[in-house]
């Protein structure tokens, strides 16, 4: 088959479809009447199109989505009236998982007694979505430098507060029920030192709370196995206090039911990070109650394979925007209130460990969290 050359400018020589492969841009060259003479690999990944697919077709009637082909074909005639015109424009593909934004720009040239018409493709969506990939890393970069002081300060006043919760006990009688109290203050204690140990581990490699710290082989190995329902108890426990100052402070009354699985639920991970995981999602979901509200927490086993817990609330619920980015790190919806690495947190803490967490809700219905782990060996 005769090779044939397109010029990538009106000035410069003609260069050859070995070369229009390696561009970064899709690339499409139709003669007058729209028929496609060249599509290139890059058009293939954008448009989700085999070259052989649509080579010999007409572009605007057989190739190109229903939607916008009319704008389409009118920046086309436009540009095919005089040699050299450029015409740029977006447009939409309209795929079926997400509509894609591209960049499209249109230019006529005439190769020996024809002319035809290059039209470049630029991935907008593509492009946007690594330019937030690039931010998030540089906030999550800063976010790792401040990190790394604030655990500092932190583990100091976490050993005043161990000192004098041990203090606690040793002064107050057996009998006594703020003994209960003062064992949940020195439990919460440890919590804080694993998560400044957590922090001062990652402070350099603030990219870890994305990825899970971790592979989750080699993490679940490490880790002895602990009851799922019991971090489950005990993580309500933490949180009843947050509830009931919440209610003090907004008016807002959030009511905790359970429905714990009978049997023990192992699983090998920390008790303590475990707790942070759950502390984050009742937080969330009584933040998320408005006046009076129900938190549901309902633990399973799944054909022993899979421990799971799934967290409810009757709250505000959330939109499929916000469910999209809801486990992306500095990511919130509360403003100043949040620090959007609560449920970033948590995702990396689940993964780390082979589990998974998922989400449901809808505007006004509430929301489930659903957190799965594998049965601890």
């Amino acid at each position: 088959m005769e090779q044939l050359h397109f010029p990538t400018s009106f000035d410069q020589p003609d260069i050859d479809f070995a070369t229009l492969d390696l561009l970064p841009y899709g690339i499409i060259v139709v003669d007058e009447q729209g028929k496609i003479l060249y599509y290139n690999a890059r058009e293939e990944q954008i448009a989700h199109r085999r070259r052989e697919d649509v080579v010999g077709k007409n572009f605007f009637r057989e190739v190109a989505p229903c939607t916008q082909v009319r704008e389409f074909y009118g920046r086309f005639e436009e540009a095919m009236r005089s040699v050299g015109l450029v015409a740029t424009f977006n447009f939409t593909f309209p795929f079926a998982d997400r509509a894609r934004e591209v960049e499209i720009s249109l230019a006529s040239f005439r190769k020996e007694s024809a002319q035809l018409c290059l039209i470049s493709v630029s991935d907008v969506t593509e492009k946007n979505l690594l330019r937030e990939h690039i931010v998030r890393a540089e906030r999550l970069r800063e976010v790792g430098e401040v990190a790394a002081g604030v655990a500092h300060s932190f583990n100091n006043l976490l050993t005043v507060i161990r000192g004098n919760a041990e203090l606690i006990l040793m002064m107050i009688p057996e009998e006594d029920p703020v003994r209960e109290r003062a064992a949940r203050i020195l439990k919460a204690a440890d919590d804080g030192e694993e998560i400044v140990k957590r922090i001062r581990a990652s402070a350099h490699e603030p990219h870890l709370l994305e990825e899970g710290d971790a592979p989750a082989a080699a993490a679940a190995t490490i880790a002895a196995a602990v009851d799922l329902n019991q971090v489950v108890k005990d993580s309500i426990a933490f949180t009843e206090d947050y509830a009931r100052a919440t209610q003090d402070e907004r008016g807002a009354r959030a009511r905790f039911e359970t429905s714990l699985a009978e049997d023990e639920l192992p699983v090998r991970a920390p008790a303590s990070e475990l707790r942070e995981v759950f502390i984050n999602l009742l937080r969330n979901s009584i933040d998320a109650i408005d006046g009076e509200g129900r938190i549901i927490v309902h633990s399973r086993n799944d054909l022993n394979l899979w421990n799971v817990v799934e967290v409810s609330d009757t709250g505000r619920g959330m939109d499929a925007e916000v469910q999209a980015r809801l486990f992306h790190p500095l990511f919130t919806t509360k403003g100043a209130r949040g620090t959007g690495l609560g449920l970033a947190t948590s995702y990396a803490i689940v993964r780390r460990y082979g589990g998974d967490i998922t989400v449901k809700s809808a505007p006004r219905m509430g929301s489930t969290f659903t957190v799965s782990l594998p049965v601890a060996d």
